[in-house]
């Protein structure tokens, strides 16, 4: 059995997802999801944390969930549990590093992942099998037809403006200004005819600051549905996209599942730089200065 251990939003939650469905796939076992961290709400983990919930039931997929204290489970395995499973070892597998760690996929049962996992290189291998797990359970709201259709019937580009809670988390930090306007300047070059939808949770930040010459919608809270999935399903039906350092806005990118599309992403995904976020990125994706 895969145990893997689901933590952050909905974004960080398929990552971690796919990580271990394909660790599971690769050793033809089974794959529990493990909701302790996220329902605990009892700990202090410091100024900047923000409790999620478990999202992704935003999707059709069938998940198998573990039963409780299971991560402690696999650290403090006892002598008698050893026995009992014909000696073999549970054992936690932590995440060493941000970028792609190619050990974490030849680990064996019975194995407890925890990380975050943000490399598709993970799951490259199951990816038209994670397609049809990430099939949305419900369908664009009614309230977002005229939006989808604008999206559908255009050149469009979303522009994913995240500032929220990364306003005041100086481990991610923000997006600015002039990443975007170098984007937008670059993507209304190479398109005859672009539309730019404009999906923020600062929406007021965003009609003050993006003065376009180019076609241009905001698309507020009011749209985001479901646990953000109708929001989601509404930018991944964009043909290019801008995106911010949000695993939100790459999972949009990787649900549109185009090749011949513009993606332009932030060079520096967290504030600090020497974390390598090169397997996070596709290659033929563009890095812009932000």
């Amino acid at each position: 059995m895969i145990v893997v251990k689901l933590q952050g939003g909905l974004g960080n939650q398929m990552f971690q997802y796919a990580t271990g469905k394909a660790v599971a796939k690769r050793n033809q076992t089974s794959l529990q999801l493990d909701l302790d961290f996220l329902l605990d709400r009892s700990s202090d983990n410091g100024s900047h944390f923000v409790f999620r919930n478990y999202d992704l039931d935003v999707f059709r997929l069938n998940a198998s969930f573990a039963t409780q204290g299971q991560e402690q489970k696999y650290k403090s395995q006892s002598v008698l549990d050893k026995i009992a499973s014909g000696f073999k070892n549970k054992k936690v597998y932590k995440e060493l590093f941000f970028h792609y760690d190619e050990n974490a996929l030849d680990q064996k049962p019975d194995l407890y992942l925890d990380g975050y996992w943000q490399s598709p290189l993970y799951f490259e291998s199951i990816e038209q099998e994670l397609r049809k797990d990430f099939v949305f359970a419900h369908g664009i709201e009614e309230t977002s037809n005229e939006v989808f259709r604008e999206i559908e019937s255009t050149d469009s580009i979303c522009v994913n403006v995240r500032r929220g809670d990364f306003l005041t988390n100086s481990f991610h930090g923000v997006c600015d200004m002039n990443y975007f306007k170098q984007a937008i300047e670059f993507i209304g070059d190479k398109l005859s005819n672009p539309h730019f939808f404009v999906f923020s949770d600062d929406l007021r930040w965003c009609e003050e600051n993006f003065k376009l010459e180019f076609p241009m919608t905001l698309v507020g809270e009011e749209h985001n549905g479901f646990k953000y999935s109708n929001k989601l399903q509404l930018m991944s039906s964009c043909k290019h996209f801008i995106i911010p350092n949000s695993t939100f806005a790459w999972w949009a990118v990787w649900l549109c599942n185009r090749n011949d599309n513009i993606v332009i992403a932030p060079k520096k995904w967290f504030a600090d730089e020497t974390i390598n976020t090169n397997d996070l990125i596709p290659q033929r994706w563009l890095r812009f200065d932000n």
